[in-house]
């Protein structure tokens, strides 16, 4: 399938496994400049490495950021301030009901 992603850049977040992975294997062999992202450098180039090999020709650069906090997203957009593509796969790990996560409140902003 062409979805047309050649030349475009992605950043798909939480993809060194599972999903993330899987997701971002599949916008670098459309073509797509792919960033794939991770919370330490040997995940990330690990990731790389196996995308590499499944997709030769692709181009993929790694970002490590953690994003549990705003020091990660603030290294991202250092680095990447600018996408046609974004992938937000980080979430938490752990099952839980919803009530039992921690309501927040507040606006979002865009810079």
């Amino acid at each position: 399938m062409d979805l047309k992603l050649t030349g475009k850049i992605a950043l798909v977040t939480g993809s060194t496994a599972g999903i993330g992975f899987a997701i971002a294997k599949s916008l670098a062999s459309e073509g797509a400049h792919l960033y794939v992202n991770g919370r330490t450098q040997q995940r990330v180039d690990a990731a790389v490495t196996a995308i590499r090999s499944y997709a030769a020709s692709a181009k993929i650069d790694g970002i490590v950021a953690d994003f549990s906090g705003s020091a990660g997203a603030e290294a991202v957009i250092a680095k990447l301030p600018a996408m046609d593509v974004l992938v937000n796969n980080v979430g938490i790990f752990e099952p839980k009901p919803l009530w039992r996560f921690p309501m927040r409140t507040g606006t979002v902003s865009s810079r």
